[in-house]
């Protein structure tokens, strides 16, 4: 009976071990917005060059934000991700060069966000 009580136990460690890791991932990278993003983020240094002013400009939050790579890719935050993203540009106080890691679950080019901490 013992060893089917530790046996259960493991298993269920196990598993909230897998479930967890697999939800967290960590992407460092600039923190940019969908609309400036699909023009210039192939420019060298763009992403450093971009500014708060920009990322808080309605048309510009409107069109969703995104972590940009060091290689370029852009991986785009859901809903509640944009919602951190806006809270993050409330209480920041630089102008550019916002450096971001953003923690939550990788789907393709999409993330659900569930932390975004300044690099």
């Amino acid at each position: 009976m013992k060893r089917i009580a530790l046996m259960i136990l493991a298993l269920g460690f196990a598993v909230t071990a897998i479930s967890t890791s697999a939800a967290d991932t960590a992407i460092s990278g600039y923190l940019v917005d969908l609309s400036c993003a699909k023009q210039n983020a192939a420019k060298p240094d763009w992403g450093a060059k971009h500014t708060t002013m920009c990322l808080r400009m309605p048309d510009c939050e409107k069109s969703g934000y995104a972590v940009l790579t060091d290689d370029k890719k852009i991986i785009r935050f859901d809903k509640a991700g944009n919602d951190e993203a806006k809270k993050f540009l409330a209480a920041t106080t630089k102008s550019k060069d916002i450096r971001v890691t953003v923690m939550g679950a990788v789907s393709g080019d999409q993330m659900t966000v569930t932390k975004i901490d300044p690099q």
